[in-house]
């Protein structure tokens, strides 16, 4: 095997390669002759038709898979040989193929930048913080309470935390609109979602109670029609309960499914807490790592991984948003992101090399089941991601890059900035 290597540019390297006909040769006959136990022709004992006739039936077919094969093991064998690391699947052209002649093709690729990481020692993130108190503990603890509340009617005036259910409808300059009308709608005052100045004229209303307001939408809501404009709303009271409170005992635990005693909710709130600031903490570390790699690193990056990545997001896009034809979406869409993506994928795969990081398998199996407790049939999906070799081999890259962002910042010079829970919460 003959190689000519020749640099294109940079990044880019084309190989000239030249596989002997004799090798090509001597494979084809081979093979053919491998055929000749296998294949039935009339006329012929099983094993005993003539190699002309096997040449003559399949020779066209065994040579073209014999020279795909050849061009391939030549390919890998001239990017060892040329200590070539490619930065992905090459674009093959053949420039001589004829019958008894040497197979000439060249081999056109991209190769993976060289480049040194920073000291990673010199360098600084700053991550929030903050200890669960006992005022948070008391929050969640009524928080769970009041999904357990015995709702009963009641005849007085609508106040705040009581629950009244309504019907409503808005007009708009005398016409009613889109999404402002409903039947039978549940909300606790003080609780809902709905627009500013909209719960306040329900105060003081009794069952059976009709009133009609004006009620002026947001300069900034979503449905511009409807942005900073007066709308007239008429509003029927037909249900008001007041709630109570369930005690915390053994028999409001064992309904939430805790097994633990009374004496332990509490400490089981507050872990759970600590956890959710752990998970925030967690979330922040990864920004702060991957922001850091990408401000201080410089890298040149393959033409060809920046148009895989354009092609897999172009694709992601065309299925969220159903769009026929990927050509309606153009690469100016996908660019930036394509090629932070495909900087940080070469930073953590260095980072990973330089560190000899391993996934951590137990991590990943947690990962698993932890995602298959959110789905109803969580055995199947654990079943799923752990015979599927693609499936796994997704949450092994999550997990991994968990790992090199704690590796990171193992390393870094990390600043904490103590906050208050709600605040640290409130980022999800």
């Amino acid at each position: 095997m003959q190689v000519t290597l020749e640099e294109t540019s940079s990044l880019g390297r084309k190989l000239t390669i030249t596989v002997p006909s004799d090798k090509i040769q001597s494979e084809v006959s081979k093979r053919l002759n491998s055929l000749k136990g296998t294949i039935k022709v009339d006329g012929f004992r099983p094993g005993k038709v003539p190699l002309t006739i096997v040449r003559q039936r399949h020779g066209d077919r065994v040579q073209q898979e014999v020279i795909m094969q050849e061009m391939q093991t030549a390919y890998q064998e001239a990017v060892v040989q040329e200590q070539l690391n490619p930065a992905s699947s090459p674009q093959i052209e053949p420039k001589e193929i004829a019958p008894g002649e040497d197979i000439v093709f060249v081999a056109s690729l991209d190769i993976v930048p060289e480049f040194e990481l920073v000291d990673f020692s010199e360098c600084e993130v700053s991550l929030d913080s903050a200890d669960v108190e006992e005022q948070n503990i008391d929050d969640a603890q009524l928080r769970i309470q009041k999904q357990s509340m015995d709702w009963q009617e009641a005849e007085t005036e609508a106040e705040q935390g009581q629950r009244v259910t309504i019907d409503f409808v808005g007009r708009l300059d005398g016409e009613e609109f889109e999404g402002g009308k409903a039947e039978d709608f549940s909300m606790i005052l003080g609780e809902s979602n709905m627009i500013e100045g909209f719960e306040a004229p329900i105060y003081g209303m009794k069952t059976g109670d009709k009133k009609t307001f004006t009620v002026q939408f947001p300069e900034d809501y979503s449905n511009e029609k409807l942005a900073g404009k007066d709308t007239e709303f008429d509003v029927e009271l037909k249900k008001l309960e007041v709630g109570t409170l369930p005690d915390i005992d053994q028999e409001f635990l064992t309904k939430l499914g805790v097994s633990g005693p009374v004496e332990s909710f509490r400490d089981e709130i507050k872990s759970s807490l600590e956890g959710e600031v752990k998970k925030q903490v967690l979330t922040q570390s990864k920004q702060a790592v991957m922001q850091l790699l990408l401000e201080k690193h410089e890298i040149e990056l393959p033409e060809s991984m920046v148009q895989q990545e354009i092609a897999t997001l172009r694709e992601q896009a065309s299925k969220n948003y159903k769009v026929e034809g990927e050509t309606q979406l153009g690469d100016d869409l996908f660019i930036d992101e394509a090629k932070q993506r495909v900087k940080l994928g070469l930073l953590i795969s260095q980072i990973v090399q330089k560190n000899k990081i391993q996934v951590d398998a137990s991590r990943v199996n947690s990962h698993i089941y932890e995602l298959a407790r959110q789905y109803s049939d969580s055995e199947e999906v654990v079943k799923y991601y752990t015979t599927n070799n693609q499936a796994r081999a997704q949450i092994e890259s999550l997990v991994m890059e968990d790992q090199v962002v704690e590796t990171i910042i193992g390393q870094v010079k990390v600043v904490e900035n103590k906050v208050a829970f709600e605040d640290i919460v409130k980022s999800r």
